[in-house]
């Protein structure tokens, strides 16, 4: 295990909060992506001035998996340049690789993104395990006619991300980044919020449809409102709660872009519902159905952590790496768990290409 200590950020972002909403309002599985966009209500936000983070759902696919399903994903970045497949957080949706796309930053990858079953415009799947999504993944592979590619999850992506090491082809996987990703359930919660302690000890655990009513009244969960609603109500909250923040979170969320972002993510990331993120949050809290200790020794493994994270404290990137062994590189960042993946992700990127070559 190699351990690396943080220098300075390379991205002027702060925190991104990516966190604890949900949408409770029944929306019906869609035939097709012109279906499903024509078929969701919302207004969207005022949009007339160019946003940082792309916001359209342009490179937006689906495709068919062998039992039915309807798995959804999205192409962003340079898309001429190496496959990595991005595995979204907790909730979250394909938008999300738009973090990696202009006009955010200078394309560098093909950022193929991939909607978990039951979030965005991918069916739902109500036993499915961790390992699962791994394997719609190389299914999706296989359809895009890929040779090689890697894999890069952030926060509650981290256990698909581990599971794609453990059982995706060694010919194709070349190597694998997790930001702030959240390690098995024996690595504990000490370190976490109050708040995540909470949900991750008692709430998903053993409550997880709770956990997805009780999100769904969240601003952003709240999909009974217009985007440009959620978004007001949204900077309001954040103008009253801002003095008890972390000093590195503020300089993101006083962004509108960002905010107009994460609105949007949201929206997506609920478009069928709770009960993906409900069944999300709780298999992050069970067995993962394999050993980190088992994934290849000879796969490049990079983990990214932040000093100041309350929500996947240090500790877990500790013991994954630890369980992983030499090939682990462990980076430990002067970050919270927003900022890590704002003002790193570029470096994480790249990190992750020259692995990958």
């Amino acid at each position: 295990m190699h351990i690396v200590i943080g220098t300075p950020p390379l991205v002027e972002l702060g925190k991104h909060r990516v966190l604890d909403t949900l949408d409770i309002s029944s929306l019906t599985l869609c035939s097709s992506l012109e279906d499903c966009q024509a078929g969701h209500q919302t207004r969207p936000m005022d949009e007339s001035s160019p946003n940082r983070y792309r916001l359209d759902t342009d490179g937006s696919d689906l495709l068919t998996l062998p039992d039915g399903r309807t798995l959804s994903y999205a192409q962003y970045g340079l898309l001429t340049g190496p496959a990595i497949f991005y595995v979204h957080g907790l909730p979250g949706s394909r938008m999300e690789g738009a973090l990696f796309d202009a006009p955010a930053i200078t394309p560098r990858a093909r950022i193929i993104a991939v909607d978990r079953p039951g979030y965005g415009l991918s069916s739902p799947q109500p036993s499915r395990s961790i390992l699962d999504h791994a394997r719609d993944i190389d299914h999706l592979a296989q359809h895009l006619n890929l040779d090689s590619y890697g894999v890069l999850g952030i926060s509650g992506g981290g256990p698909y991300a581990l599971a794609c090491a453990a059982v995706l082809p060694a010919d194709r996987l070349k190597a694998v980044c997790i930001i702030c990703g959240l390690g098995p359930p024996e690595l504990g919660k000490k370190g976490m919020d109050w708040w995540h302690w909470i949900g991750f000890t008692i709430g998903f655990p053993y409550f997880p449809k709770v956990c997805g009513w009780w999100f769904s009244r969240e601003t952003l969960g709240r999909l009974d409102l217009t985007d440009q609603e959620r978004f007001d109500r949204f900077q309001q909250e954040w103008a009253k709660s801002k003095t008890n923040a972390h000093p590195k979170d503020v300089a993101a969320l006083d962004d509108p872009d960002l905010v107009r972002w994460l609105v949007r993510n949201h929206r997506e990331a609920y478009r069928r519902g709770t009960d993906g993120f409900a069944l999300d949050g709780h298999l992050d809290c069970v067995n993962f159905g394999f050993r980190i200790e088992d994934i290849r020794p000879d796969l490049p493994v990079h983990l990214w952590y932040g000093k100041h994270d309350c929500h996947v404290p240090l500790s877990h990137g500790e013991g994954i790496a630890a369980r992983l062994g030499p090939n682990a590189r462990l980076r430990i960042e002067d970050e919270t768990h927003g900022s890590l993946t704002w003002n790193c992700r570029v470096r994480a990127l790249e990190d992750l290409i020259e692995a990958m070559a």
